[in-house]
């Protein structure tokens, strides 16, 4: 099972163009890059303008936020992208993130079917459970 950790995008960004986890001016997405890299699972970054973003993929600033038309435009490519990854689980840390997001996700696990497993809340909420829910899905496979 190839367990997928996934966070939304973030308002604030870099100018230029950097790696995912670096172009987004957000404690929450690096401090998710170290938990992945610590568990040894796959990061990515769920991007209103690009899809599911390998965190280490470097793309351009953009402005541009999830809604329920940008979804639906978007919703074959995440499928595609998931699909391609071979993804079983989707650990989604919401964050505060906008409700599109989660959804646009839980659509597209849910067409490929995979597990998704949403946690956390506004301003960081619940992020430290995030490690003990990824080494518990490892340790499944």
């Amino acid at each position: 099972m190839k367990v997928l950790l996934v966070t939304a995008c973030g308002r604030s960004k870099e100018k230029e163009l950097l790696p995912a986890w670096r172009l987004y001016r957000s404690s929450r997405i690096r401090y998710l890059k170290r938990v992945a890299d610590t568990v040894g699972v796959d990061y990515a970054i769920l991007s209103a303008e690009y899809g599911l973003v390998p965190s280490d993929e470097v793309i351009a600033p953009y402005e541009r936020v999830m809604d329920e038309e940008r979804c639906h435009e978007i919703l074959p490519v995440l499928v595609e992208s998931l699909k391609r990854m071979r993804v079983r689980a989707i650990v989604f840390y919401r964050g505060g993130a906008r409700k599109e997001y989660y959804e646009c996700l839980r659509r597209a696990a849910e067409s490929v079917g995979a597990d998704l497993i949403s946690v956390g809340y506004a301003n960081m909420g619940d992020i430290g459970k995030v490690k003990g829910i990824l080494e518990g899905l490892v340790k499944k496979v």
